[in-house]
């Protein structure tokens, strides 16, 4: 989600970024739905602490065997899609219980907070969970985004806890970030050290067209290296978030989601996610649970802190591509420019991507003949591209190459968006930024500048 993606990023002044929308549409959503009332409380051992705990209970009651779920809500709190999602497990004979961590603990909503929870919390809640189902039936946490770095600590706290840990079926983690931050743009991105400290059983829920798809192959292998029994489920043709952003809750039924979602196409998938998480429980329970925790790497339990800027990196060479433009044209790095050639890796449901657009055709207008811009659009198709760059009225000097499978962003190591790369007349890359910037600023024309006096090889 959104890449990193960067949410919380700061970027260039206009639209309200990502994460402001999604506040508003959860204060939308409690306005008209009326807050929701705890049914009970969970104490936080040490911290003085209490979860509140929303019961979402099948129309008939629950039979004494059907799964007890866990949704620990991510850092933009109540939401219409969790909501509607947990009804529908609800009418399929689930219990689920809805907790809001940052709001139970008075704690500010941000990324940052979300990711230095240490997981005592979620461990208190899987303890309450588990005495409650009392063997008979099975337990499982869910949560998206950033939230699955306390749950997997949580995980590992409350298995250090008891002698027995089969009464966690395991964890269910829908486009699960559990990166510590957003490396300086080209750099290979760092696992929080829970991912190595995991050895229960985990499902992966990955959008086919989200952020990480292509680094979904290495957040399994660890899990699987560190002793976890690791899922894998590859949800094809939507983006990270596709079930939260909706206008409002579906709690009654999912057959007319289309209705109230951001993208109507998402509409197959939202209905299906119910029974694919039902279908994951028994995986999870039949899988092996170790009883003893792992070592924790506590030199990568902080995040890091946000790269700001355009960063001077080591030079290497450019990866060349070849992907077609707009207008079905070839477009690839030219080896024989003699000059600064910016590749820039975007998407149109990026705020911060869309907000630098006019600062970049200034700047391109500058150095008409020294300036080469590829605004490389990341996993959109053509028919999208167009319709958006028509609706908001952007006049560009410079091509939209497609990459339609995010392998070209891949191979420069973008990691958050937009993220761009500065390549100097001797094809190498000097600058680079993986953040929204005002492009047409004296800083950054002090950066061109010296990049042309650099000589190709």
């Amino acid at each position: 989600m959104y890449p990193e993606n960067d949410p919380n990023a700061d970027g260039p002044t206009g639209r309200p970024h990502l994460w402001q929308a999604l506040l508003a549409a959860a204060v939308l959503t409690l306005v008209a739905s009326g807050s929701h009332a705890a049914d009970f409380s969970v104490p936080v051992a040490d911290s003085g602490g209490r979860l509140d705990v929303r019961v979402i209970e099948p129309p008939g009651g629950a039979a004494l065997d059907a799964p007890l779920l866990l949704w620990a809500v991510n850092q933009y709190g109540d939401m219409a899609g969790p909501e509607s999602i947990a009804h529908a497990l609800a009418r399929r004979g689930a219990t689920v219980w809805m907790v809001d961590v940052l709001d139970s603990l008075f704690l500010t909503r941000s990324d940052t907070v979300v990711r230095e929870r240490d997981g005592s919390a979620i461990a208190a809640l899987i303890d309450r969970a588990v005495e409650e189902a009392g063997g008979r039936r099975p337990v499982a946490i869910i949560g998206s985004d950033r939230m699955a770095v306390p749950i997997l600590r949580g995980m590992r706290l409350w298995q250090g806890q008891v002698d027995d840990t089969t009464g966690l079926a395991g964890a269910v983690l829908l486009f699960p970030n559990l990166y510590r931050g957003t490396p300086v743009a080209g750099s290979e991105p760092e696992f929080f050290g829970i991912v190595d400290a995991t050895n229960l059983p985990v499902m992966l829920f990955q959008p086919g067209q989200g952020v990480y798809m292509n680094r979904l192959d290495r957040l399994w292998q660890r899990l699987l290296e560190g002793g976890s029994a690791a899922f894998a489920r590859v949800v094809p043709a939507v983006k990270d978030y596709y079930f939260i952003e909706m206008a409002e809750a579906r709690t009654e039924s999912l057959a007319q989601v289309d209705e109230v979602l951001e993208s109507p196409a998402a509409a197959p998938a939202v209905r299906a996610l119910p029974q694919q998480i039902l279908e994951s429980i028994p995986l999870l329970s039949r899988a092996p649970h170790p009883s003893s925790a792992l070592a924790l790497d506590d030199s990568r339990s902080e995040p890091l802190a946000k790269q700001v800027g355009l960063t001077r990196v080591t030079p290497q060479r450019a990866p060349d591509f070849e992907l077609r433009d707009l207008a079905g044209n070839a477009q690839g790095l030219d080896e024989d420019f003699d000059g600064v050639q910016i590749v820039n890796f975007w998407a149109t449901w990026c705020p911060a991507c869309v907000e630098e657009i006019p600062s970049m055709e200034r700047l391109a207008s500058r150095y008409p003949d020294r300036l080469k811009i590829y605004a490389i659009a990341f996993k959109q198709t053509p028919e999208h591209l167009r319709a958006f760059v028509r609706e908001e009225g952007f006049d560009l000097p410079f091509p939209i190459p497609v990459d339609p499978d995010g392998e070209v962003a891949e191979r420069y190591g973008a990691f958050a968006f937009p993220t761009s790369f500065l390549v100097a007349p001797d094809g190498r890359i000097h600058y680079s930024v993986n953040a929204g910037i005002i492009w047409d600023t004296p800083e950054v024309d002090a950066i061109v500048r010296e990049l042309l006096a650099i000589e190709p090889d």
